[in-house]
């Protein structure tokens, strides 16, 4: 037989639901849940006027009787840390390329959406960097556009081979 827990008492101490065998369905008619009514929960009608008051509720078999209504916090509050999806940022970097002066920075094109930045070397971006030290170019930071190609890291690329000007847009987690 199937077991179901069931309101024991409601005595003034918390007491513990037990396991028993299933009650009979009730009869559909509205007087089945009226206060005496045999075969219905706790004898009351759960929409009664007179329920609130009296009702206990059951949780991981334990009754309990709430003592205050549940706070319900607005959602402006910030949430916990552990909670908290921080959105990646993002800036822009213009770099224009001048003769004989390269780019300065080793990409890993392996997702195929960006391009990954592995290494920085000596060029245009160490310049960008020393001019900008709030938005400057790291390892593990994301190309995510060049020149308004995005989502084709191979096209990135190819653009920071062949074009002059570059308006990279940069992200980091």
């Amino acid at each position: 037989r199937d077991l179901q827990p069931r309101r024991v008492s409601q005595g003034s101490a918390p007491s513990r639901s037990r396991l028993s065998a299933p009650r009979p369905a009730a009869p559909s008619s509205p007087r089945a849940f009226a206060p005496g009514a045999a075969g219905a929960m706790g004898n009351a009608c759960c929409a009664g006027s007179d329920v609130a008051a009296k009702q206990n509720d059951v949780a991981d078999g334990v009754v309990t009787t709430p003592s205050k209504p549940e706070e319900v916090l607005p959602p402006s509050l910030p949430l916990a840390k552990a909670e908290q999806k921080k959105a990646p940022t993002e800036w822009k970097v213009k770099v224009q390329k001048t003769q004989g002066k390269r780019l300065g920075i080793d990409v890993d094109l392996g997702d195929g959406v960006w391009l990954l930045v592995e290494e920085l070397h000596e060029g245009l971006i160490e310049d960008w960097n020393k001019e900008h030290p709030d938005q400057s170019v790291r390892k593990g930071d994301k190309i995510v556009s060049v020149n308004g190609k995005k989502g084709v890291a191979a096209d990135m690329a190819e653009a920071c081979k062949t074009d002059k000007t570059l308006d990279m847009v940069v992200q980091r987690d």
